[in-house]
C-alpha cells in the first residue's frame, strides 16, 4: 500500500468516517479483482449514504487509484474501462 496516497493533500482533508472507511479498504485489498472492486465500492456508497455522506468525483478517484494499487496492469485496465463506462 502507498503511504505518499494517505499523507496527500486529498487525504487529509477527507471526512473522518471517509477516512476511516478508505483505510480500512486498502488494508484489506489484497489481490481484488476489479469485479469485486466495483462491489466493494457499491457497498461504501450504499453504507455512506446510511450516514448522510457520499464520496466527491475527487474522492472517488482518490479511492480507485488506491484499490487498484495492488492490481495487475490487465485488472487496471479493466477498472479503467469499467470507470469509463460508469462516467457517461
Amino acid at each position: 500500500m502507498n503511504q505518499d496516497l494517505f499523507s496527500s493533500p486529498e487525504f487529509q482533508k477527507l471526512h473522518p468516517v471517509k477516512k476511516q472507511i478508505i483505510q480500512e479498504l486498502a488494508s484489506t485489498n489484497q489481490n481484488m479483482s476489479p469485479e469485486m472492486m466495483l462491489t466493494k465500492v457499491m457497498a461504501i456508497n450504499k453504507e455512506l449514504s446510511k450516514r448522510s455522506l457520499n464520496f466527491t468525483k475527487e474522492e472517488s478517484a482518490l479511492l480507485i487509484r488506491i484499490m487498484k494499487q495492488n492490481m495487475s496492469a490487465a485488472d487496471r485496465q479493466k477498472v479503467d474501462l469499467l470507470m469509463g463506462l460508469l462516467n457517461r
